[in-house]
């Protein structure tokens, strides 16, 4: 009977519902230890899904635990770095929680770490924006305010690689360009991977992922009957794969837009435009056979979630309120990273790790880590206690 092969430990940050653990679990090289987010209802989903090892909190003011960490994953609020919104960038407290990662990779000095974002992340401010952050990624160290114990320590560098990669060409049944951003401690003498692109040239479609196996009418997060009269028929206006423009514009139910995603119902025969997490006037994504928008559940297809994956919404069985859990589960959906993505990039990652000699974690740490290790009351007056925990 073979073994199972051992895995690397993961510390996860900006966690959300969980969708880059659940790929990285889902490659077979990895195991998350302690994740964190500040999102009530995507927390909830975590923890029914993966695990009671995400801690909901500000992680400007959360401890580093005392965890096993070989590879940090990261996936920091985009929205700042959007060219969709004001591209504002390091003008906000939002656009700087890169320097948590640093904070992070500072104390863990994992072997090796993932960060995802929008490829407006290499525009923003100018490339100001990501100076900064391939700065703070490269060398941690130079950018965490350290204690005087903690200068005893040498500083931690890492080599970085940054593609920006159609999701799709990982096995997504979406269009989902998104900058991954990879780095190798450097001590380890290895390059970051090459992101592979096994589904190039030979996607998974909106068919293949809603049409060859229907959901059934009583799926969870598969929310129907949500369009007003208007919306129906203003889509029984637009053919598979077209958008509001196909309406004429003195037709009573022409509209104005702005992007591409207005009222566009999907192409069965090439993967969905990007999944959105939240926005009106008719941005929801549309269905390519029946004049509606997409249901939630229906969205986590197109991201690749499992159907057994249930998002946490906060209303009982019987509850109609469409109004409360519709968007907090599109918000969760629509700001999750692909897992079959996560999947593919975290097991390069790991081939990697492997060949530099980075040992893999046994079961028993793995699960002594998740149940819960005492995490530091003051982190950096106490870096040798993190270096022991994290096996430096």
């Amino acid at each position: 009977m073979s073994r199972r092969p051992q895995r690397y430990a993961v510390v996860s940050l900006f966690s959300g519902c969980g969708g880059m653990d659940l790929g990285a679990e889902q490659s077979g090289r990895a195991r998350v230890v302690w994740a964190i987010d500040n999102e009530h209802w995507a927390v909830e989903s975590y923890r029914k899904n993966l695990g009671a090892h995400i801690v909901e909190g500000d992680i400007t003011e959360t401890d580093i635990p005392a965890v096993p960490c070989d590879i940090l994953v990261a996936g920091p609020p985009c929205q700042d770095y959007s060219t969709l919104w004001n591209h504002d960038g390091l003008m906000t407290a939002r656009g700087n929680l890169f320097r948590q990662v640093a904070r992070y990779l500072d104390a863990l000095r994992p072997a090796a770490f993932v960060l995802e974002n929008v490829p407006g992340l290499l525009s923003a401010n100018r490339g100001v924006a990501w100076t900064l952050v391939r700065h703070a990624l490269k060398a941690p160290s130079s950018v965490v305010e350290r204690s005087a114990s903690r200068e005893r320590r040498p500083a931690v560098h890492y080599d970085i690689s940054a593609q920006v990669v159609d999701m799709a060409d990982l096995g997504v049944p979406q269009h989902r360009e998104r900058l991954i951003v990879v780095g190798i401690r450097r001590d380890l003498g290895q390059r970051p991977p090459v992101i592979p692109a096994p589904f190039l040239g030979n996607p998974v479609t909106v068919a293949e992922a809603l049409d060859q196996n229907p959901l059934p009418v009583d799926a969870p997060n598969h929310e129907k009957g949500l369009d007003s009269p208007d919306v129906v028929e203003r889509l029984k206006l637009i053919k598979p794969g077209e958008n509001y423009e196909v309406i004429p514009k003195d037709h009573p139910l022409a509209v104005k837009g702005l992007i591409s995603h207005v009222y566009r119902r999907l192409d069965p025969a090439k993967p969905s435009y990007t999944v959105i997490a939240s926005g009106g006037g008719g941005t929801h994504g549309y269905h390519h056979i029946e004049p509606r928008r997409l249901t939630n559940r229906e969205r986590a297809r197109l991201q690749g979630f499992p159907d057994d994956f249930i998002f946490e919404h906060g209303c009982g069985p019987g509850e109609d309120r469409s109004a409360s859990k519709y968007p907090r589960v599109r918000r969760q959906v629509g700001n999750a990273v692909p897992p079959p993505a996560a999947k593919v990039i975290v097991g390069a990652v790991a081939e990697v790790l492997e060949r530099a000699g980075v040992p893999a974690r046994t079961v028993r740490e793995l699960s002594a880590a998740r149940r819960g290790r005492p995490v530091l009351s003051a982190v950096a007056s106490q870096p040798e206690a993190v270096a022991k925990a994290a096996g430096l």
